[in-house]
């Protein structure tokens, strides 16, 4: 824009002291005329009115005035009556120069003629430069209007340039963050499996032996053997839910109706539901058919309640689904005990957790369900007033 600036300027300039050159040598040729035409008339004794009346039709003629040798004025006209700046200084010696009147901008030539038995005259002329502003008007005007589409698409370019290089940042932050979990948990996955196939063996050893003693089990030693294989399950089932959260989700897509899974998700918790005093809301604009994993997505939702049941003591929770075109959106709400900004910072963390039985992969598992779908899972929470977490995904 700078550069366009300057270099506009630069050729207005340029343009303008063209123009001027060439209006001068145009007065010159005019005056040359002029004086000839002068010569003959005064030579055949025409007065200086006679001879005016005869070019008074120049229109780019401002004004003209005819003078002796000593410098007094015989005669004149001009288009402005009684406007005619002539000055001593003006007529000290012949030459072309530029002034500002009340008609603009005027060329004005002062230079002499003789006749030929030696008599010596002046011929004074006022060139109009009208149409020279009019032009350098309309060039400033036109150079305004484009310098004013440069600067706004600039502007635009800018914008655009500026917003694309924070999405191409934003990308690259969520590539290398994406990088750096894949590290992490293909580290941690390996040691996990490690580790279950270390633990699963002799496990199932430790099940076969319970089996053993429960047939052959001395009087008064059931219940203990009944709750050493129910450990026995419990480890189990640990270990299963972990392998399974650090594999790939794999989606096996189907037609469904979103709120048949949530209905059966809201059937299975009630009994916990009335045993904490919450009651469980489910609200639905419409009918939803959705075309997803139905397991991982009634997985996904049941996670979510299950945690609201969980940090609610008395209360409720309000399920939302409703549609806008081909995405979906899920609304777990609670009026639970919210959480604190640490858990908010670590709320999809793996193997994060503040309860005393939990594993900290309920939320992971949802994230990764959710993402696998293409969606987004969002959730503000405030202590002491609840959570409500958003489900959005396509596939209406």
């Amino acid at each position: 824009m700078v550069i366009f600036f300057a270099f506009s300027s630069l050729n207005r300039s340029f343009i303008k002291g063209k123009v001027e050159k060439l209006v001068d040598e145009q007065l010159q040729a005019t005056s040359g005329i002029l004086k000839v035409n002068f010569s003959h008339l005064l030579e055949e004794n025409y007065t200086p009115e006679d001879i005016f009346a005869q070019f008074s039709g120049e229109k780019n003629i401002y004004y003209m005035a005819l003078l002796d040798g000593n410098r007094q004025i015989l005669g004149w006209q001009s288009q402005f009556e009684g406007y005619l700046p002539l000055s001593k200084e003006s007529l000290a010696t012949e030459r072309t120069w530029i002034i500002n009147s009340p008609a603009g901008k005027i060329f004005n030539s002062f230079s002499s003629f003789s006749l030929p038995g030696g008599s010596v005259y002046f011929l004074y002329l006022g060139y109009s430069l009208s149409d020279l502003e009019e032009m350098m008007i309309r060039s400033r005007k036109n150079f305004y209007l484009v310098f004013g589409i440069i600067v706004a698409v600039g502007i635009l370019f800018s914008v655009g340039l500026y917003q694309l290089q924070l999405h191409y940042l934003q990308k690259k932050r969520e590539l290398e963050e994406e990088k750096k979990e894949k590290e992490r948990y293909r580290s941690i996955s390996a040691l996990t499996s490690g580790v279950a196939h270390e633990i699963k063996n002799p496990l199932n050893s430790l099940a076969l032996l319970f089996e053993l003693l429960s047939k052959n089990a001395p009087a008064g030693t059931e219940e203990d053997i009944s709750s050493g294989k129910e450990e026995i399950r419990k480890i189990s089932r640990i270990i299963d839910q972990f392998s399974s959260s650090l594999r790939p989700v794999e989606l096996t897509k189907e037609a469904f109706c979103l709120g048949d899974i949530i209905s059966d998700v809201q059937g299975s918790l009630e009994k916990e539901a009335k045993e904490r005093k919450v009651q469980i809301q489910f609200v639905q604009s419409h009918r939803i058919e959705l075309l997803a994993d139905k397991g991982l997505m009634r997985q996904a939702v049941y996670n979510l309640v299950k945690n609201a049941l969980e940090a609610c003591d008395g209360g409720g929770i309000f399920i939302r689904a409703d549609q806008n075109k081909k995405r979906i959106r899920i609304v777990v709400q609670d009026t639970g005990q919210g959480m604190t900004n640490e858990e908010k910072e670590r709320a999809f963390e793996p193997f994060f957790s503040r309860k005393k039985e939990g594993m900290g992969i309920g939320l992971y598992l949802v994230q990764k369900i959710v993402h696998a779908h293409e969606g987004r899972i969002d959730f503000v929470s405030e202590e002491g007033k609840g959570t409500t977490f958003t489900i959005e995904i396509p596939g209406g």
